[in-house]
């Protein structure tokens, strides 16, 4: 059974997987760095590259329909291949995996990264969102909230250091495991 078209179709998938992996790569710094205007971008060409994985992962689908494979696994067509392509299809597998459990690693970093900024924005939000002015509750928010920052409540979340700076500023935020 000659493979050769599939095995083309698998390696340019796990080169879009490679590239996957990159792009998020680059979006954990982006989001460290609160870059809005960047990881707009790394999200456009996130869409681009779904969209070429979604043109190969058809091209794989009606390629082994050709080949009378449809509804094989890739583990499933590697038993049915011949030597040489089952190596080549057994490291192929081995690359799809690879990608595929580092993306979902650097995914649920980033995801964690994205709701620990979220979590400091809603508290900081919570904190100094004030009533509008002249309002009778104003003044007694904002007694309520400086005390909150001045005991050292935990605003910031359990694994957040909190530093208690002297003067007007009360407890900072200096950094915030994920």
């Amino acid at each position: 059974m000659n493979l050769g078209t599939l095995i083309q179709t698998l390696e340019a998938e796990v080169g879009i997987y490679k590239d996957f992996k990159e792009i998020e790569e680059g979006k954990t710094a982006v989001i460290i760095d609160g870059d809005i205007e960047k990881l707009d971008e790394i999200l456009n060409t996130e869409h681009m590259m779904h969209m070429k994985l979604q043109s190969v992962e058809k091209k794989r689908i009606e390629t082994m329909k050709t080949l009378g494979l449809a509804g094989k696994t890739l583990a499933g067509v590697i038993e049915l291949a011949d030597g040489g392509e089952q190596k080549i299809l057994s490291d192929i597998l081995e690359g799809l995996i690879s990608h595929t459990d580092a993306l979902k690693q650097i995914n649920d970093y980033n995801t964690k990264l994205v709701m620990s900024r979220l979590e400091v924005i809603s508290s900081v939000t919570k904190l100094f969102g004030e009533a509008s002015p002249g309002s009778p509750a104003s003044g007694a928010q904002r007694a309520s909230k400086t005390s909150k920052i001045e005991s050292g409540d935990k605003i910031y979340g359990r694994n957040a250091k909190v530093l208690e700076q002297p003067g007007k500023f009360g407890a900072s935020v200096i950094s915030k495991k994920i």
